[in-house]
């Protein structure tokens, strides 16, 4: 997700001098080759260095990144993590005097169609003005209360794993009805993509669009009617609700 992140703003904002720093060196020279950004050794160079701080660390280890170096934190500096499910008033008490964003991308920022929710108690207009600059350059940025942060983590940034789940189901189903396997993959991903633009483009209700394919009697309602019998809805639904809880654990 860094690299994603870094990859959108080495396109998009050329004019911004961008460092990174990480425990890996192998992986520093990767990015200062792939993008040409500035290496920086240690957490302390990199907040000598640069005024907004992207943690891309895991949940687990945020706390101790930002209670190791809480001391390098200043009212100059500016945090933006995308660790899911640490809340604002957590990294807020370990931040120094330094503002703080909360974001949560989701991995299709990889190519540019990332969907990343962010928050703020303390951030400046300019701070938000930025971060949403940062994080439109790899898809759409949207603003939201705190409180959405558990239902946006398990709809969006873990979404992607669930339709790719999907996806593969679709392309085995086209195998085990005789379709040569690479048919099967460029039909499934034609038909999830035009699916999903159509949503978008005519602005109706997925169950309009639904009903507009289902003729009486037809394929296509034996098909829906096994799904709904399989439970499809409500697993996706109960998916959704045990990925919130997990995210709400995270930050306990």
């Amino acid at each position: 997700m860094a690299e994603s992140i870094i990859a959108g703003i080495t396109e998009q904002k050329p004019d911004l001098e961008v460092y990174v720093y990480d425990i890996d060196e192998n992986r520093l020279s990767t990015l200062k080759e792939s993008y040409g950004v500035t290496v920086a050794h240690s957490i302390e160079e990199l907040a000598k260095e640069a005024s907004v701080l992207l943690l891309a660390v895991k949940p687990q280890v945020l706390g101790k990144v930002l209670a190791d170096n809480k001391a390098h934190f200043t009212g100059e500096h500016l945090l933006i993590s995308i660790a899911a499910g640490i809340a604002l008033k957590a990294m807020e008490s370990q931040a120094g005097e330094a503002r703080v964003i909360r974001v949560m991308p989701n991995t299709p920022a990889l190519i540019g169609r990332g969907a990343s929710v962010l928050c703020t108690n303390t951030a400046q207009e300019a701070d938000k003005n930025l971060a949403t600059e940062i994080f439109s350059s790899i898809g759409h940025a949207y603003w939201m209360e705190e409180k959405y942060f558990d239902a946006v983590t398990a709809l969006s940034g873990s979404g992607p794993a669930y339709v790719y789940l999907f996806i593969e189901a679709l392309i085995d189903a086209g195998v085990n009805q005789g379709l040569p396997r690479d048919v099967a993959r460029k039909l499934a991903l034609d038909t999830v993509i035009g699916s999903a633009m159509m949503v978008d483009a005519t602005g109706k209700h997925p169950g309009e669009l639904k009903d507009m394919v289902t003729s009486p009697g037809g394929t296509t309602i034996r098909g829906v009617e096994t799904l709904e019998e399989l439970g499809l809805r409500n697993a996706v639904i109960k998916a959704i609700a045990s990925a919130a809880k997990r995210s709400k654990e995270l930050g306990e």
